[in-house]
């Protein structure tokens, strides 16, 4: 099984690092990693380029000019240079434990997509981390947060297959199979703005009758303390389509994957 890592990132290279770090860390790597960059300054890119010298794998950087938050085009042009079958996706501000892609991988079946929580690091340990360009973080790491999401406890997974089954999922901790993915044509590139981007394409994938496996206490994943991005406005505008895409039953959207594909 081929497996493609899909980072997300805009304009915050030193949080990118640490992922790309974490990467370097895993116990199993990934066939390849695709960095889909919403428009980050000329650093960004030197610093892949210096990362990419001593890479474990394919690291290929997917750019597209600043215009705004326009996560779902970045995404879908990052979706269409995927050359793997499995597909799992992060945002730029996530470290990785060392048995995420492993455990992403063992969790994998036909029919179903993939849906982990995360553990959050609080301001300070966050820029302890960013200063130092290196991390070492466990359960009992001083700055923890949500340390319950933060424990790897595989023998406890299965417990949990259809924990929050009907809940919105974010897109920090996802994965499905790429020909599921192509059957929706990804993410619905009207919504412009933050919010309900990553929340519709799971909802997409239900109603394709792909079913949702949540793996608790595996997969674990820390997320780097930032200030939110959303805006009001933005989140009602994507939220009306978010509900439009419900009320008509929409699987597969029309502006989305094929448009980088022909």
């Amino acid at each position: 099984m081929k497996v493609c890592l899909v980072i997300s990132t805009y304009n915050w290279k030193e949080a990118l690092y640490l992922s790309l770090l974490s990467v370097k860390q895993q116990t199993q790597y990934p066939y390849e990693v695709i960095i889909a960059d919403d428009g980050s300054r000329a650093d960004t890119s030197l610093m892949i380029e210096d990362v990419r010298k001593d890479f474990p794998c394919t690291l290929k950087h997917v750019w597209q000019e600043d215009d705004g938050f326009r996560k779902s085009a970045i995404m879908n042009k990052a979706f269409a240079r995927c050359e793997g079958d499995y597909i799992i996706q992060i945002d730029g501000d996530i470290i990785m434990n060392s048995h995420f892609i492993e455990d992403h991988i063992s969790e994998a079946r036909e029919g179903y997509y993939v849906h982990g929580s995360r553990g959050k690091l609080d301001k300070q340990l966050t820029q302890a981390l960013l200063r130092k360009k290196d991390y070492n973080i466990h359960l009992y790491t001083k700055g923890l947060k949500r340390k319950f999401n933060a424990l790897r406890a595989p023998f406890l997974t299965p417990l949990f297959y259809k924990y929050k089954e009907h809940s919105k999922e974010r897109g920090c901790n996802l994965a499905f199979w790429k020909q599921d993915l192509y059957a929706t044509n990804g993410y619905d590139e009207r919504m412009i703005g933050y919010g309900y981007e990553d929340i519709d394409l799971p909802a997409r994938l239900r109603r394709l009758g792909t079913k949702k496996r949540f793996i608790k206490f595996k997969a674990i994943e820390y997320h780097l303390d930032h200030d939110s991005t959303e805006t009001k406005h933005e989140m009602s505008h994507n939220k009306t389509i978010f509900d439009e895409n419900n009320m008509k039953n929409i699987i597969r959207i029309e502006k989305g994957i094929d448009q980088y594909t022909k």
